[in-house]
C-alpha cells in the first residue's frame, strides 16, 4: 500500500532534510559548537534530540514527553554517538513516524514545530540562516501561536497575532495584537528571543500585560539576547 504523505508530513521531512544537509559531514569540532538558542546542548545534541525524538514516539516512551528529562534523556543516550550515526539513526527511523504525523492532529504539528525551531537553532549556531519562509516554519507557528494565545487566554489577556503572510489568529477584539513575519513570531513564541526583544516587537496594546503569556509548557524567553 502506497502511503500519501500530507502537508505535515512532507514539512517535517523536508525541514529533516534540510537539518541533514546542514550536519551531514562536519566534524567533531564543528558538532560540538554550542547553540545559543538551547544554551546547554551543542549542535551534536540538538540531532541526538531530534533522532531520540522519534525513537521514543516510536517506541511509545512518552512519558514526560517534551520534559526537560525527556530531552535530557535522549542526548545522554547518543553522547558517545557520532553525529554522523545520528543522523543515521535519524533518517532511518523518521519515515516509518512520518505517515502518522497528519492524522496525528495538534501533535503532528507539535513535532514540526520542534524540528523547525532546531532547524533554525543549529542554522543559528552554525551561522547558515536560510528557509524562513518554508512551509515548516508555517505549520510550526500555527501550533506555537494557538499555544501562546491559549497561554495569554489563561493570564486573562485576550491576544492576537497577525503574521506579515497571513496569518491570523485570536480575537478581533483583542486587548494586545503582535504582528510579525512568521519566523520572528514563530522564534518569539519558542523561547528564541529575551523579554527585551519581545518588548521591541510590533505591539498595539499593553506589551507588558502579555509577557507574562510567553512562558507556556516547557518553553519561557531566553535570558540572552538573541539576533538572528
Amino acid at each position: 500500500m502506497v502511503t500519501v504523505m500530507g502537508e505535515v508530513a512532507i514539512a517535517y521531512a523536508g525541514s529533516r532534510a534540510r537539518v541533514t544537509a546542514l550536519v551531514g559531514g562536519i566534524d567533531r569540532e564543528r558538532a560540538s559548537t554550542m547553540v545559543p538558542t538551547c544554551p546547554e546542548w551543542s549542535v551534536h545534541d540538538v540531532v541526538s534530540h531530534l533522532a531520540g525524538g522519534v525513537a521514543d514516539a516510536l517506541s511509545g516512551n512518552l512519558e514526560g514527553l517534551g520534559s526537560e528529562e525527556w530531552t535530557a534523556a535522549q542526548v545522554d543516550a547518543r553522547r558517545e554517538n557520532s553525529t554522523a550515526d545520528v543522523l543515521t539513526e535519524w533518517n532511518t527511523n523518521a519515515p516509518l513516524l512520518e505517515r502518522f504525523l497528519d492524522p496525528a492532529g495538534m501533535l503532528g504539528r507539535q513535532a514540526v514545530a520542534d524540528i523547525v525551531s532546531h532547524e533554525h537553532d543549529i542554522r543559528t549556531a552554525l551561522s547558515i540562516p536560510d528557509a524562513r519562509d518554508s512551509d515548516a516554519v508555517r505549520i510550526g507557528l500555527g501550533f506555537a501561536a494557538t499555544k501562546l494565545v491559549e497561554s495569554a487566554s489563561e493570564h486573562g489577556v485576550a491576544l492576537r497575532l497577525r503574521s506579515t503572510e497571513g496569518l491570523d489568529l485570536g480575537p478581533e477584539s483583542a486587548d494586545v495584537t503582535l504582528t510579525a513575519s512568521s519566523f520572528e513570531l514563530l522564534r518569539a513564541a519558542t523561547g528564541r528571543r529575551n523579554v527585551d526583544q519581545l518588548r521591541e516587537m510590533d505591539w498595539d496594546g499593553d506589551v507588558d500585560a502579555v509577557i507574562p503569556s510567553f512562558w507556556w509548557g516547557p518553553l519561557h524567553p531566553s535570558e540572552k539576547r538573541i539576533d538572528e
